[in-house]
């Protein structure tokens, strides 16, 4: 039972998808514990225009490294292999974003 269990929170697609969603969560966060009353589309124009839309992107994505060692020292490899694997897309995604 208990290797059952362990082989279906140890895969890939598991830390993908934490990997891919914890970022977005810390996002939503962040805009909730701010002090103004904009909404989320003003919120997201408002981070653009000061260009801190990326920045604050790449520190969102700062916080897959907390599941990854929690991954990792759980000895859950492929599914730490799934969060650095979101975690290399979406730092592709804010290098493209910053070139252009």
């Amino acid at each position: 039972m208990q290797r059952k269990k362990r082989k279906l929170f140890d895969s890939s697609v598991t830390g993908f998808t934490a990997g891919f969603i914890l970022p977005v969560v810390v996002f939503i966060v962040v805009y909730f514990f701010r002090d103004n009353d904009l909404a989320f589309s003003d919120y997201i124009k408002s981070l653009f225009r000061l260009n801190a839309l990326v920045k604050l992107g790449s520190l969102c994505v700062f916080a897959n490294l907390l599941i990854f060692m929690a991954f990792i020292r759980l000895k859950y490899e492929r599914t730490a292999r799934g969060v650095l694997g979101a975690t290399i897309i979406y730092a592709l995604l804010i290098l493209i974003s910053k070139v252009f």
